[in-house]
């Protein structure tokens, strides 16, 4: 396979993404000349809340978490995305502002494309309008399914329900255990579920002693996912 940032492997991105997703190829090849690449490390941010959209980013590789910033001075995380999401949707609009950080979990690359080359190829593009309504209307659903957690459940529920949407979106098999390798921090984790951090690593060691979870060098292992799941739905 070509490096990434290649002009096949850039088509292929595009092509994959949730902006050009069922998209003929002969319709994304000038969007893809046009896509600059960039490369961000651990906590290094890809673009800054409040800052103007000047460009829309597809994830070409690794995870990128979303943060906003509150009042009082916390960060929440209100989404984790990866390859072939997109970020910075605002850039779409006139005069959009990112509304959150977008920052690295792992390196991660991204591919960028101006405002201008953006709006011009999904006003083309039927498909591409489309795809950006379906793209709204799935972050509309995580956001509805997240109020519904914290609503309904407890913070031990929460964190099973999420390591599962973690493994169904990252993980791996291995010996009869799901490997997710996402090398997430206990304050992370606590953010994403709406607790604190002393609140996860308690719930978390009770999950290991259970026999439920393991820590992995990069990630965390789910040795037995159907008990995991039982937790999720309430069982002891």
């Amino acid at each position: 396979m070509d490096a990434p940032g290649s002009p096949d492997e850039t088509l292929e991105l595009l092509a994959r993404s949730a902006l050009c997703r069922g998209m003929e190829p002969e319709k994304i090849e000038d969007l893809a000349r046009h896509a600059t690449r960039i490369d961000r490390s651990r906590g290094e941010a890809f673009c800054t809340e409040g800052q103007p959209a000047d460009a829309l980013l597809l994830i070409a590789r690794g995870v990128v978490k979303l943060v906003r910033s509150l009042d009082s001075g916390r960060e929440v995380i209100i989404e984790l995305v990866g390859r072939g999401d997109v970020v910075g949707e605002a850039a779409l609009t006139d005069g959009g502002f990112h509304d959150a950080s977008a920052v690295s979990v792992h390196p991660s690359t991204a591919l960028a494309i101006g405002r201008e080359r953006a709006r011009d190829f999904v006003a083309a593009n039927p498909d591409a309008v489309r795809n950006v309504l379906a793209l709204l209307h799935a972050s509309l659903l995580r956001a509805h399914q997240r109020v519904e957690d914290l609503s309904v459940f407890g913070v031990r529920q929460r964190i099973a329900r999420y390591l599962i949407r973690l493994a169904d979106w990252t993980g791996r098999q291995e010996g009869g255990r799901t490997v997710v390798p996402l090398a997430l921090s206990r304050q992370e984790l606590a953010a994403l579920v709406g607790t604190t951090m002393e609140t996860t690593i308690r719930v978390m060691s009770g999950l290991r002693q259970q026999g439920l979870v393991e820590p992995a060098r990069r990630g965390v292992v789910l040795t037995d996912r159907a008990a995991l799941e039982m937790v999720a739905g309430g069982a002891p």
